[in-house]
């Protein structure tokens, strides 16, 4: 009798162990879902990498055009963007290479702005209008005719095509950054999105300031 009392009652023990495994096992998984739910990107997060990361690689070209070499006295402002966008651009095709997307947009269409929680207000729709107006698909990308002067002019008009084509980029590129930092679903994308607008705000600035000083020294 004894004995059958202790087979039940290391059986029911057994059993016992064995479902507060599986509801822990059962518990795991259903964290592990969650988490890999909190980390799958939204239409917006993967739109956003891919049109900035083609906006990227324009500036890193631009700067790069700067840096061969000749004579500018803008070679630190070209390097910081240049190395700036390159990180930021390596960090961004890592994620979509992570989701299993393109590395750039696979069309000019900027449709995943049109996906966030409110409607767009007046500003971003006028944007999204000279986005399906310019032939790259968004403003401020500079023409392969504007690229080649960038190559074949000397000196102050080389510097000032420079700045007014980077201003151009950056004006072009705030508006769909400002929509991911608050429009994106990953934290890494808002946050890296915002940095986007804080640091090419700043350089605007300095862009504006460099330019003026230019068209001053040219008037003397």
């Amino acid at each position: 009798m004894n004995l059958r009392r202790l087979s039940y009652g290391i059986g029911l023990a057994f059993a016992l162990a064995i479902g507060i495994a599986a509801g822990a096992q059962y518990r795991e998984l259903q964290h592990a879902r969650a988490q890999l739910n909190v980390l799958q990107p939204s239409e917006i997060d993967i739109g956003f990498s891919q049109s900035m990361s083609f906006h990227h690689r324009q500036a890193i070209a631009i700067a790069q055009l700067l840096l061969d070499g000749r004579p500018t006295g803008l070679a630190p402002l070209a390097q910081s963007i240049a190395s700036s966008q390159m990180l930021e651009l390596g960090e961004m095709q890592g994620w979509l290479r992570l989701w299993n997307q393109t590395l750039l947009p696979p069309t000019q269409e900027m449709t995943w702005m049109l996906l966030g929680n409110e409607p767009l207000d007046e500003q971003l729709n006028q944007y999204l209008i000279a986005c399906g107006q310019s032939a790259a698909g968004m403003p401020g990308i500079a023409s392969s005719e504007e690229l080649m002067q960038l190559r074949r002019l000397d000196g102050r008009a080389r510097d000032a095509l420079f700045l007014r084509l980077m201003l151009n980029h950056h004006q072009g590129g705030i508006p769909m950054a400002q929509f991911a930092a608050s429009q994106a679903k990953l934290a890494v994308v808002r946050k890296i999105a915002a940095q986007m607008t804080l640091d090419q705000s700043q350089e605007i600035h300095q862009i504006q300031t460099l330019l003026a000083a230019i068209s001053a020294s040219t008037r003397d």
